[in-house]
């Protein structure tokens, strides 16, 4: 019978049904729940488990589940552990929540093996057992069907302990109630003489307050009287003077053939005199209820002795005898059962013994009855007898008490121990009643299973094979008797070699290697069970050696992995052995870790292989990238300086001066796109080292504005600024914050055409930053705002017939992206479409306000003046590989008053250097017999100088190594005879400091 839960759908019908299945007799069907979010698995265990016997309730979820405890009474639960939304743990743990499901057994079922915390977790939810995915079939129905058993055995006890009570209390209250109408009778026929009419109206009075059924009938059998309880029993009320016999509408003889009434037993009592005792009888209702009865008709006589009438006691015995029923049914049960159900008197004495019992304690009824039950227990636990029998005396029940127990033969078995209190009619308790299970099997398999899951655990921390295979032999040791084992794998040749064994002499080792009962290329190798050595079939030289080493019995379990053979599993008993299946399917679990563990470390030396060539690949990779930046910025370096002196050179004229100025524009320009490959390629890495101080964001703006202004005026466009916000300070890179407004100010004076404007407002709101830098500008497109911040993409407008008129490499909003994302914030674009300009919104998180001190804030900043600093007489070493650099650093250099001494490799500075002091070092980094860095340390020893790193090399562990060399700055060519100027200056002023 097969019950799918499903409320949503059906709610009222399965309600409708499950009340309906309420009102069924325990016996009839069994409730059993199964929950798995998977329908196929669910099907599974439906034909695992069919039973006219069982009604199998499924759930497809963790809700359907807690709906369905609430209308059935389950004998047992099978839940899937790994459900979405909720574990198979955590419903345990709801389901155990609700008192009428607290003592339902839980089998829980996994494809994973779990950690010890989470099977003491799942036992701690009210799990019994755990079953591996998928299951065995048998072992399923074994379990389910003890639990049910279990299930019906209580029911059925409780049932029978409640009839028996209740027929016991209804015995007594009918002789008592016999006894007080016989005392009344008594009573009335010695006051006979007093006033007829006053004994008549007593009497009916005594008659109608009596709780059992009676009725009186006078000498030809008609009905004269009846109380209430026997108008109840018998569904009707028959006419006074009318009804014969008995008001009942018809009657049976217990056999069910029909009893006529003139032969009931109020009929042989009116003919016979003679009360009736001991006759059963049926009686049907109107309404077609049939109730067995005791009547107890008694004769009445007059004072002469005639009979006058009779009147009889209707004793309801329907009960009592389903209680007989139940009490017979649970007898052959008990008799039937796999489990031992002992019981015992008050003081621990033996007093029943189930089959069960016999089979799992091995003593005969007759050997054991009358013995204390300390006879089956360990003298080391004796004192759990009288913990026992303490719980039992004060009305507890003891459940589920897992223990020791000891048989027949002496030998131990684990047990789960059920124990229920027996009390007499009087509910004194008088005995108890022990079910005791044989749990040794599920201990061995909990055992095994915590075993293989500590060996799983190794397998994946453990840093080596050698490892694993200590790990796998311990298992199999704690897993079974086996006398020896040992792992041999195949080596590069394809043959098996010893690499880990346990009692295994050396002389048996060099025999026994190399011998396999598989060949290499076996795509699905079986194991091979030897159960005696000495009838095997074997190469005779080797069973020779077997024999000689002590070995009665050994399997050979292959190791494999995705149909390729690794090695072989051997395991070994001193005499001969019958493998069974649970000695068989953990050694091959045993095998299969072993052979994963394995193909791990072959994973684990390709992914250290593939990281090692990664990172050689971006060292490579950033190697090049230096020497390209390098390369490209070198040749650039003489033609900036020269044309950013020459600019300013008011000796030449006003058109060459222009020409200069676009020389050094478009040099600077180039600069910038190298600048951007680099820093896209540090950013996108994650190399990008921020230095944040705290920074008012209005100043860094103000500064970005200076660099793009002369760009603006030339194309005569408008700059509004609107510095709304009140609080603008942030934590930031100063030099990477800069970078973010210039790239955006820079993009916006770009694609802005002459006499647009620029605007640029702050804001600040809950700890934000808000800038907004908006142009006139040619505006974008929705698709072009969807990819703007990628790198390269330039808009459609690159596409146009215009080409790249607008140039770059579209690198700046991708690197100004990144930088802010590094700040925490980010940068938004919108536009309303082409030519309707473009906004670009740079979110940043405000510095929390930190108090300064009073002289801090009344002191004056610390302000820096680029002013010329004396530069005649110091002398400067000049080293250059670059000639065409080395040439114009030479004459700018002299122009400006310096001493100046070239040299073109680290020998040649080295050979100066020895001769003559130097006040100051211009030097490139690379050269060709070396580097400037040390160089610059080499110098350094000689005594203190001051050095400026000019250099093709601009990445961020460029600049920390000049650092850690000795210079005091790091110029990244191409430069400007500007930018030279102010390093000289600074190093020059602090010299002077």
């Amino acid at each position: 019978m097969i019950q799918k839960f499903a409320m949503t759908s059906v709610e009222k019908e399965t309600i409708a049904e499950t009340r309906s299945a309420n009102e069924r007799p325990a016996t009839e069907v069994v409730d059993i729940l199964l929950v798995d979010d998977e329908s196929r698995n669910l099907d599974v265990l439906d034909s695992i488990l069919a039973s006219p016997e069982l009604r199998l309730v499924r759930a497809q979820s963790p809700e359907d589940a807690l709906l369905a405890v609430v209308h059935y009474e389950f004998a047992c639960m099978v839940l899937d552990i790994q459900m979405p939304n909720m574990s198979g743990l955590e419903l345990a743990r709801l389901i155990k929540t609700r008192k009428r499901n607290q003592h339902v057994p839980i089998i829980f079922l996994t494809a994973y093996f779990l950690e010890e915390k989470d099977i003491l977790e799942g036992y701690g939810a009210g799990a019994v057992d755990y079953l591996t995915k998928p299951i065995n079939p048998q072992i399923l129905k074994s379990k389910v069907g003890g639990f049910v058993d279990l299930f019906q055995k209580t029911h059925a006890l409780a049932t029978a302990n409640n009839s028996l009570e209740n027929e016991i209390k209804q015995r007594k209250a009918a002789e008592e109630a016999l006894r007080m109408a016989n005392l009344q009778l008594e009573q009335r026929v010695e006051e006979r003489t007093a006033d007829l009419s006053q004994s008549e109206q007593r009497y009916r009075q005594l008659v109608h307050s009596l709780p059992a059924a009676v009725y009186t009938t006078d000498a030809e059998g008609h009905v004269t009287l009846f109380n209430e309880a026997a108008a109840t029993l018998w569904g009707r009320r028959p006419e006074i003077g009318k009804d014969l016999w008995c008001g009942s509408y018809k009657i049976f003889n217990p056999d069910g053939s029909d009893l006529p009434l003139d032969e009931c037993p109020m009929a042989v009592t009116l003919k016979t005199g003679q009360a009736v005792r001991e006759r059963e009888i049926v009686i049907e209702r109107p309404d077609g209820t049939r109730r067995n009865i005791l009547p107890y008709p008694e004769p009445i006589f007059d004072t002469s002795g005639k009979i006058v009438g009779a009147v009889n006691m209707l004793l309801d015995i329907t009960d009592r005898n389903l209680a007989q029923l139940i009490a017979q049914r649970f007898a052959a049960i008990v008799e039937s059962s796999d489990d031992a159900i002992i019981g015992k008197d008050i003081n621990g004495f033996i007093n029943t013994w189930n089959h069960g019992a016999e089979r799992t304690f091995q003593y005969a009824a007759d050997e054991i009855i009358g013995k204390h039950i300390t006879t089956l227990i360990p003298p080391a636990r004796h004192d759990e007898e009288e913990e026992i029998l303490g719980k039992i005396r004060r009305g507890e029940s003891v459940k589920h008490y897992e223990t020791v127990r000891q048989r027949k033969d002496g030998n131990l078995i684990n047990v789960s121990l059920t124990i229920s209190p027996i009390k007499d009619a009087s509910g004194k308790i008088i005995g108890a009643s022990k079910i005791a299970r044989d749990i040794t099997e599920r201990k061995r398999s909990e055992k095994q299973q915590k075993v293989l899951y500590e060996l799983v655990a190794t397998v994946n921390r453990a840093s080596s094979l050698p490892e694993v295979c200590d790990a796998a032999l311990d298992a199999i040791f704690q897993c079974q008797n086996a006398d020896r084992a040992s792992i041999l794998l195949c080596d590069s040749e394809g043959v098996m070699r010893f690499t880990t064994w346990r009692g295994l002499s050396e002389d048996y080792r060099r025999a026994a290697e190399g011998h396999s009962p598989w060949n290499c290329d076996d795509p699905a190798p079986q194991p091979v069970f030897i159960n005696d050595v000495r009838q095997a079939k074997l190469d005779e030289h080797l069973q020779s050696v077997i024999e000689s080493e002590g070995i009665g019995a050994l399997a050979f379990i292959p190791i494999a992995y995705e149909n390729h053979l690794l090695g072989k599993f051997m395991i070994y008993f001193n005499a001969p052995h019958d493998f069974t299946v649970d000695e068989i399917r953990p050694a091959q679990t045993i095998a299969s870790q072993i052979a994963f563990a394995i193909e791990r470390q072959h994973v684990l030396q390709k992914l250290k292989q593939a990281r090692d060539e990664a990172l050689a690949a971006s060292r490579a990779k950033d190697d090049f990238l230096a020497t390209l930046s390098h390369e490209l910025r070198t040749p650039l370096n003489p033609v900036l300086l020269i044309a950013s002196d020459a600019e300013h050179n008011h000796d030449l004229s006003p058109r060459t001066r222009t020409d200069f100025n676009t020389i050094r524009k478009n040099i600077e320009l180039e600069a910038r796109l190298i600048d951007d490959l680099l820093d896209l390629t540090r950013v996108t890495r994650g190399k990008i080292i921020l230095e944040k101080n705290s920074l008012e964001v209005h100043q860094i703006l103000e500064d970005a504005v200076a660099h793009v202004i002369d760009e603006m005026n030339q194309k005569q466009i408008s700059l509004k600024i609107d510095f709304k916000a009140e609080q603008h300070t942030v934590f930031a890179d100063a030099v990477r914050l800069q970078q973010i407004f210039w790239n955006l100010l820079k993009n916006a004076v770009k694609f802005t055409p002459n006499g647009g404007q620029i605007t640029i407002e702050t804001a600040a709101s809950e700890n934000k930053l808000s800038v907004k830098i908006i142009d006139t500008g040619i505006g974008m497109t929705a698709d072009e705002i969807s990819h703007i911040f990628t790198a390269f993409s330039q808009g459609n407008h690159a596409g146009d017939n215009n080409g790249h008129r607008f140039g770059g490499l579209g690198l700046g909003l991708a690197i100004s992206q990144k930088l802010a994302e590094f700040h925490s914030g980010k940068i938004l674009a919108a536009s309303e479409g082409r030519d309707k300009g473009s906004t670009f919104t740079i979110e940043l998180p405000l510095a929390q306000p930190v108090e300064k001190d009073k002289n801090e804030l009344d002191s004056p900043p610390d302000l820096s003046p680029d002013f010329p600093a004396r530069t005649n007489g110091i002398r400067v070493l000049l080293v250059e590989d670059h000639e065409p650099t080395r040439t114009a650093l030479t004459q700018l250099l002299m122009r400006r008053s310096y001493k100046v001494v070239t040299a073109g490799s680290i020998a040649e500075a080295r050979v100066v250097a020895a001769g003559q002091n130097f006040n100051l070092i211009v030097s490139d980094i690379g050269l060709p017999d070396g580097n400037g860095y040390d160089l610059m340390a080499e110098l350094q020893k000689n005594g203190a100088v001051k050095g400026i790193a000019l250099t093709g090399y601009g990445m961020e562990q460029d600049v920390t190594r000049s650092r850690e060399a000795g210079f005091v700055a790091h110029l990244t060519k191409p430069i400007s005879i500007q930018s030279l100027e102010t390093a000289l200056n600074a190093v020059n002023n602090s010299e002077a400091a």
